[in-house]
């Protein structure tokens, strides 16, 4: 039997392991996908032990999206020029790391080029979901400017740094800053890449005032649980066009199931069961 798992800290709240689990069971796979919380002090000790013919890869989330690149044997030359890995494949005892977060944001995003082309982008969160978000947006589309709305502006710097050679003005403002009000508010595009609204704290938004939002803004939160985040609730409410997490949730694990199998997952019937378990 192959196992495979997600490591992130905290990391109760993934459905990865009845994503992937159900594929493996619909198509007769002999493997197991796990949880597995490893505290990012213990990361480097902890990798070394995947390095076995038992494991056939992993998942990476928050926080440990960048951290584990310089662990491992091989990145995809994608992912390294993101900057961020969330899937690891394991062949040989050796690990090589991929980012499939870029193709959820990809299929999410397509529908609203004239939303997002010569109009001013804002993401919420500098870790490596955000490097996921700003590849797409600076190599699929054409904003005029990128804001970060950040928890930790030097680590917003540094990225918008990794991303400086694209034709696209990077700007960075603390989540303390006054200016966000303004800045949400002229803004066409508004993504969460943050965990704030992640299940159990559903009632939290990282924006605090619904009248922000506008009916000719699209904003997307790559949170999933739950279906509905309070920051979706308060921007439908004033019109807005709204997109939850799930869709990114599935595409990025469709294709990280590829990886490992070869094998396409039966997404549609994921897509049931992960609603099914959400609502």
């Amino acid at each position: 039997m192959k196992r495979y798992a997600v490591l992130g800290h905290p990391i109760g709240h993934s459905l990865s392991p009845l994503m992937h689990n159900t594929a493996f069971k619909l198509l007769g796979l002999d493997c197991i996908y796990e949880l597995i919380d490893i505290d990012p002090a213990n990361l480097e000790k902890e990798i070394d032990k995947f390095k076995s013919n038992e494991w056939g890869g992993f998942n990476v989330t928050v926080p440990h999206k960048e951290a584990i690149i310089p662990l491992l044997d091989e990145i995809d030359s994608e992912a390294q020029r993101i900057g961020a890995v969330n899937t690891v494949v394991i062949q040989n005892n050796k690990m090589k790391g991929y980012n499939t977060d870029i193709i959820g944001v990809k299929k999410t995003l397509e529908n609203y080029a004239g939303k997002i082309d010569d109009n001013n982008c804002v993401i919420i969160g500098s870790g490596g979901a955000a490097r996921s978000v700003v590849y797409v947006l600076t190599h699929n589309f054409k904003p005029s400017m990128i804001t970060f709305i950040a928890l930790y502006p030097e680590q917003a710097f540094s990225l918008a740094e990794h991303f400086k050679e694209k034709p696209v003005w990077f700007k960075v403002v603390s989540t303390e800053d006054k200016s966000i009000e303004n800045i949400i508010k002229n803004s066409k595009l508004i993504v969460n890449a943050s965990p704030v609204g992640m299940y159990p704290k559903v009632d939290e938004s990282p924006v605090p005032d619904c009248t922000w939002f506008s009916r000719d803004q699209v904003v997307f939160d790559l949170v999933y649980r739950p279906l509905e985040t309070k920051l979706l609730k308060d921007a439908k409410s004033q019109g807005a066009i709204t997109i939850g997490g799930l869709e990114m949730f599935i595409q990025q694990g469709a294709s990280a199931f590829k990886i490992w199998t070869q094998m396409d997952m039966p997404i549609d019937k994921i897509r049931s069961e992960l609603i099914k378990e959400l609502l």
